[in-house]
């Protein structure tokens, strides 16, 4: 058995393709491209894939990474080619690679996410910089997801504004992404009362396979 990596974007129509729909729209991709892709054991077999991170929906990326393990070598080169064929619009394939099949989970090695956000432009950029001053200068922001408090700020480790070559305000954030202490930059906008023209994670960051 082998283990591959596909770094892939996700845009347009493609960034309100759940995550289940996701993997079940890279199952049939797989299959129409011939790759011998590799199924679990059990009653109900699936496709052996696995999502470094769920991406919330409305959000595009330009890093999501999809482990999928196959039966037999591949052609990575070629293997790209065939899948460009088939992807729908708003999936594109950046790289594909093989890895180890003894290294770690992605999950279980992810530790943050980057976001870049476009905001309105009727964003005072003064008036940003000083909420988020105030925001990164607090100890905790106690809010609620599914009925349970967390602490957001805990989940913040780095937000500010850049400088882009457009003049719309742009906020780069860097969210905690550990399995149950996920930041997400919808709820981040919410608290702050301003409004995203869109949200693009840029960066998936991880652990060494080791650690």
């Amino acid at each position: 058995m082998y283990r591959i990596r596909i770094t892939f974007s996700k845009f347009g129509k493609a960034r309100w393709i759940g995550n289940l729909d996701l993997h079940r729209t890279w199952a049939r991709i797989l299959r129409r491209a011939g790759v011998p892709i590799a199924y679990s054991q059990g009653f109900n077999p699936q496709p052996k894939m696995q999502l470094a991170s769920a991406l919330p929906l409305g959000i595009m990326s330009e890093c999501e990474l999809l482990d999928i393990w196959v039966l037999e070598t591949i052609a990575t080169d070629s293997l790209q080619n065939d899948l460009a064929n088939g992807l729908p619009n708003g999936l594109e394939v950046i790289e594909i690679v093989e890895v180890e099949l003894k290294e770690k989970s992605l999950q279980s090695r992810l530790r943050a996410a980057e976001y870049v956000i476009e905001l309105g432009d009727d964003i005072d950029i003064q008036v940003l910089q000083k909420m988020i001053s105030d925001l990164l200068g607090m100890q905790s922001i106690i809010r609620q997801r599914r009925g349970k408090d967390y602490d957001m700020r805990a989940l913040i480790q780095a937000l500010d504004v850049v400088e882009r070559d457009s003049m719309t305000p742009t906020l780069f954030v860097r969210f905690s992404a550990c399995p149950g202490a996920t930041g997400r930059p919808g709820e981040l906008l919410e608290y702050m009362g301003i409004n995203a023209k869109s949200i693009n994670r840029t960066g998936l960051l991880f652990v060494d396979n080791d650690d």
